[in-house]
């Protein structure tokens, strides 16, 4: 009996040793992306997660405390995730791209072809204001335009796919998926500090 209650607690610390590998890692490849980026950024921890069929928001552990804004631009892994909407002292809460109210400037294909990229509260936002002639297809790289004064241009979003006779993006970052995230601090270059 003892060594099974001894079996059991190795169990439990093997489980525990994984879970505390695994999101060693996750921190690694994020903070790697720090250091890569040519912009001030905050990382910062998914704490809440806001899930509903048509608002997706999280809530992260950093606020204005960190240097965070409204209106910032948030990346998973170097992609776009969404924008910050809230901010408090110590925490944000920000608006994922598939959601309903998100509303995202974007470019893609060898033409430049600009639309807005709208969440529609399912996995895959959509693509509208195409131009009138344009014909679309799929598997084209989807980038922010930066027209909106707020975002940066070319930050990867998603590639294009065909949904009967709408565009979707199946987006880079997965909004459910979110662990860690970036927050690029805008007008903050890291040459400035």
């Amino acid at each position: 009996k003892r060594l099974r209650q001894e079996l059991e607690d190795l169990k439990s610390k093997n489980f525990q040793s994984s879970f505390l590998e695994a999101e060693n890692n996750k921190l690694q490849d994020v903070l790697e992306l720090e250091k890569k980026s040519p912009f001030s950024v905050v990382n910062a921890k998914v704490i809440l997660d806001k899930n509903s069929p048509y608002l997706n928001s999280v809530i992260i552990n950093k606020g204005s405390n960190a240097g965070i804004k409204l209106g910032m631009p948030v990346l998973n892994e170097g992609y776009l995730a969404g924008r910050i909407v809230e901010v408090n002292f110590v925490s944000s809460r920000i608006l994922l791209l598939n959601d309903l109210n998100s509303r995202i400037p974007i470019t893609f294909g060898k033409e430049s072809i600009q639309a807005i990229l709208s969440g529609k509260g399912e996995s895959k936002p959509m693509l509208e204001y195409l131009p009138e002639l344009y014909e679309p297809y799929g598997n084209l790289t989807v980038f922010t335009s930066g027209k909106d004064g707020v975002f940066l241009p070319g930050i990867p979003v998603g590639k294009t796919e065909m949904d009967e006779l709408e565009v979707k993006v199946r987006l880079f970052s997965d909004p459910n998926q979110l662990s860690f995230v970036t927050v690029q601090l805008i007008n903050t270059s890291k040459d400035n500090f």
